[in-house]
């Protein structure tokens, strides 16, 4: 079985810090660990074409995935916080000592993601004041929607991560409306 983790880092420094850790797990000969950055793929229009991009999900966050159970984990990540001028701490439910981050939450965070962990854009039309997704990681799960910019082309949706829940803007396609 394994587990996710979370390093909380400088902003700006997660690919660097991501890349860092899979070659030094690497290294290591750890094959328990890989470290990454969840991705969304978001749209935009310019000069009337539209572009897609890739952007981090979770700024200041780089996940930890790893098949040691909490203990053995966090004697092994104090030693890389200490030593890492970019990592700041590794993230907690509260004021608990669960540091592994909890089954539903990383479910729900698989099945949007694709196998590199980047949510895709999804793809739908709009009925009345209703929005029914077509293909995508939305798709069946429309009730997670909170908000949609068609202009900016976005619906927002909100994911419990570590006992808190965090706005992401996932990118959406309005192909039409009826």
């Amino acid at each position: 079985m394994s587990y996710w983790y979370i390093f909380f880092a400088l902003t700006g420094r997660e690919q660097h810090i991501t890349n860092r850790l899979n070659q030094h797990f690497h290294n290591e000969a750890f094959t328990t660990f890989t470290a990454f950055t969840p991705m969304l793929e978001v749209l935009f229009r310019n000069s009337g074409k539209v572009h897609k991009e890739m952007k981090i999900m979770f700024p200041g966050y780089v996940f930890i995935e790893s098949e040691l159970c909490s203990v053995e984990f966090l004697q092994y990540a104090s030693h890389l916080i200490r030593t890492s001028k970019d990592i700041i701490k590794i993230l907690k439910y509260g004021d608990s000592d669960e540091i592994a981050i909890r089954e539903d939450e990383r479910t729900l965070l698989m099945l949007l993601c694709n196998d590199n962990h980047c949510i895709e854009t999804s793809v739908g039309f709009a009925e009345g004041d209703r929005i029914y997704i077509e293909k995508g990681p939305l798709e069946g799960r429309e009730s997670m929607i909170r908000k949609i910019n068609r202009h900016k082309m976005e619906a927002l949706i909100d994911l419990e991560i570590m006992g808190g829940l965090r706005r992401v803007a996932i990118g959406l396609e309005v192909l039409r409306k009826i």
